[in-house]
């Protein structure tokens, strides 16, 4: 894991108000208890109805956890997740993490209106209705021409060698 990534990591969860503060150390070793947490508040921020047991004292829950947050998101938004990366909780564990906090931070800036425009909005002039059936009957054309050279081609080969 590039220490680019982890930066960019921990803007994202700045800018989605996650409420503790991540440093980019955090990840050096593994730390459990830190992604178990930004995975509990992604997962309720994605859905605020789910239900997760919270529990990783043992090995066992740990592993019921990381699965359930995985069966979660994998079900409502269609992100897959590495679980045995989520489970190491250490640097590669950001990758995954990152893939949720993406879509979030996306989703929020769409919600906040900041996108992006085009300068020219798409209007369909009668002009450009014209050309474009000109387009297509043109390509249409071609498309016919082509298909029949290809048929004669075995001819036309045999009539070159």
């Amino acid at each position: 894991m590039s220490f680019r990534d982890l930066r960019n990591f921990t803007e994202v969860m700045r800018t989605l108000g996650y409420p503790r503060l991540i440093s980019v150390e955090n990840f050096r070793t593994p730390n459990f208890e830190l992604v178990a947490d930004i995975l509990y508040w992604l997962v309720h921020r994605w859905d605020p109805r789910a239900i997760l047991n919270d529990d990783i004292e043992t090995e066992t829950a740990r592993v019921r956890f990381i699965r359930a947050v995985a069966e979660t998101l994998a079900k409502h938004s269609q992100i897959k997740l590495n679980c045995k990366k989520l489970y190491s909780a250490d640097g590669y564990a950001v990758k995954e993490l990152y893939k949720i906090a993406k879509v979030l931070a996306k989703a929020q800036v769409l919600k906040e209106g900041k996108v992006e425009e085009d300068d020219e909005p798409l209007v369909a002039l009668p002009s450009h209705i014209a050309t474009v059936r000109e387009f297509g009957n043109d390509l249409s054309e071609c498309g016919i021409r082509l298909y029949d050279l290809l048929k004669d081609e075995p001819e036309s080969k045999e009539a070159r060698d």
